[in-house]
């Protein structure tokens, strides 16, 4: 949408047979129009009706995952750090 939305602009103002001030003045309204609809947007990204059941459940879910990712990489630390102390002690030569 942002992309389609400045592609517009730029053909629009490369083919605007308008005059200085008036070509100003048009891109900068189109600026500020394109800047609150931005604006907008992104609120609406980041404010959403948090209050639905599926909103909570997906949210539940993204956080089982990542403590099951977290157990994971501290079973994957801990057996690296079995397998560095065994290479070290075998490694360690024996007179």
């Amino acid at each position: 949408m942002i992309a389609g939305g400045l592609a517009g602009f730029a053909v629009g103002l490369l083919l605007a047979p308008e005059e200085g001030q008036k070509l100003r003045r048009r891109v900068a309204y189109q600026l500020e129009h394109l800047a609150d609809q931005l604006g907008a947007f992104i609120d609406h990204l980041s404010n959403p009706d948090g209050s639905s059941e599926a909103r909570r459940t997906g949210d539940q879910l993204v956080e089982d995952a990542r403590e099951k990712a977290q157990r994971i990489r501290d079973d994957i630390d801990a057996l690296l750090g079995e397998v560095r102390s065994g290479s070290a002690s075998r490694s360690t030569p024996t007179e």
